[in-house]
């Protein structure tokens, strides 16, 4: 094996020449985000995705703000996150969800029922095994049966799905949103028109009492329904809420993502605020009384810029009180993400460049199970022949998608495809170590 190495190693001081002829392209470093404030923010790790026209990455940043682990992900990476004692990410070509372990493979594809396909707005994975998959139907429909003027043959898109599933991949409750919410309620909406979306649900959460509650940012709306017979328990916010909210200087919530309960039973909502006067995105927490139907605005931040997420945004209250705000889609500036405490004073601020965007971000600890040494394929803790052979072998042999430990491990300059140029950068990393 040493004379077989020791052979490769002469024949490439042609390497700089080849270099040259193959006119290779320049690694895809991970975005550089500019550090604005760090002042003794919660520490665990940042959990991210950034997209942008041509890469994307999914990406853990350590409590130094140094970047702990990336990849070109590609089709991959929305609603990235730590769930239990797995990670979790949205194949967007496939529509499926998968699931890593902490030997950075995948252990699992998780998918919604035959017919449908999976989306990408949230993905519940719990403890025992067991999951919720948002899926869209959509459906023709004789609105004329239901208002005046109705298209006898409207189509409906965007009619939500949501489906758990056991830890065996068996079906155990579907809720579909035609089979238990009247459309006719829904007169903010053209029920007229010979088309129409109905919902864009982007958030599932399973409630203290395990019922469940979903965003609909459409109506902009929190809906909770009974998860045993799939009724509607109440509406908070949009036309038809069922509470009354208070102390509250915009009167609701607008274009929402992320809506969660919190340990304290109040609900912390993303508030796009697309809709308010002036429109300005914000975090808000509500104080939920369920018997008398008020909704009690008890917290909010709007950022010193006023920033307005046209699209996508996240929220987390972590541990120690503070809160993660994902800024979502800004005009004129990159991905923010905030962290402030109760006081709403700053303590952790990044800005991605222009380009990049992120869906949802979340802070929590994560640590792989392997060493994180790039190159080293077969975790041997050095780069040597070996990892040349397996990159090889790859290569010639593995025409599917390459896995989420190889695009760590031997896709060198991070472009999101296992190639001859990977082989040429691994070789150097010997040769120059």
């Amino acid at each position: 094996m040493k004379s077989f190495l020791e052979m490769i190693e002469k024949n490439l001081l042609i390497i700089p020449t080849i270099l040259i002829a193959l006119a290779l392209p320049q690694n895809r470093d991970y975005p550089d985000f500019e550090i604005v404030v760090n002042n003794n923010p919660y520490p665990e790790d940042i959990i991210i995705h950034t997209m942008s026209g041509g890469d994307h990455f999914m990406a853990i940043i350590d409590t130094a703000l140094s970047i702990k682990w990336y990849i070109n992900s590609g089709s991959r990476g929305m609603g990235f996150e730590v769930s239990g004692d797995k990670l979790t990410y949205f194949h967007k070509d496939l529509q499926q969800w998968r699931v890593l372990n902490g030997f950075m493979q995948e252990t699992d594809t998780l998918a919604a029922s035959d017919g449908l396909r999976a989306d990408y707005h949230d993905f519940r994975l719990l403890s025992d095994g067991s999951y919720f998959i948002l899926s869209y139907d959509s459906i023709t429909v004789d609105m004329s049966q239901f208002v005046d003027n109705g298209n006898p043959q409207a189509t409906i898109r965007s009619v939500p799905v949501i489906e758990e599933f056991n830890a065996e991949h068996e079906l155990v409750m579907e809720w579909n949103g035609w089979d238990n919410l009247n459309i006719a309620d829904y007169t903010h909406l053209n029920l007229t028109a010979p088309e129409f979306t109905w919902m864009h649900v982007n958030s599932i959460e399973i409630d203290y009492d395990n019922n469940i509650l979903i965003s609909d940012r459409r109506s902009d709306d929190v809906i909770k329904f009974n998860r045993l017979n799939g009724q509607v328990i109440w509406y908070l916010g949009g036309p038809l809420s069922d509470f009354t909210i208070l102390n509250d200087p915009f009167g609701g919530f607008s274009k929402q993502h992320d809506a969660r309960r919190l340990d304290n039973g109040n609900i912390l909502l993303f508030d796009n605020g697309n809709n308010h006067d002036p429109p300005v995105s914000r975090a808000v927490e509500y104080e939920i009384n369920e018997e008398d139907y008020t909704a009690t605005m008890v917290w909010e931040y709007i950022h010193p810029e006023n920033y307005l997420a046209l699209a996508m945004g996240s929220i987390q209250r972590l541990s120690n009180g503070n809160t993660l705000i994902n800024w979502g889609t800004l005009n004129g500036i990159g991905a923010v993400i905030t962290e402030v405490d109760y006081e709403k004073n700053i303590v952790l601020e990044i800005i991605y460049p222009y380009i990049y965007h992120s869906y949802k971000v979340r802070k929590s600890n994560w640590d792989f199970d392997i060493n994180l040494l790039v190159g080293d394929a077969n975790l041997d803790d050095s780069i040597n022949i070996l990892d040349i052979i397996y990159l090889v072998n790859e290569i010639l042999y593995n025409d599917s998608d390459p896995s989420v430990f190889d695009l760590y491990k031997i896709d060198i300059n991070k472009d999101g495809s296992i190639d001859v140029t990977d082989i040429i950068q691994l070789v150097n990393i010997i040769l120059t170590s």
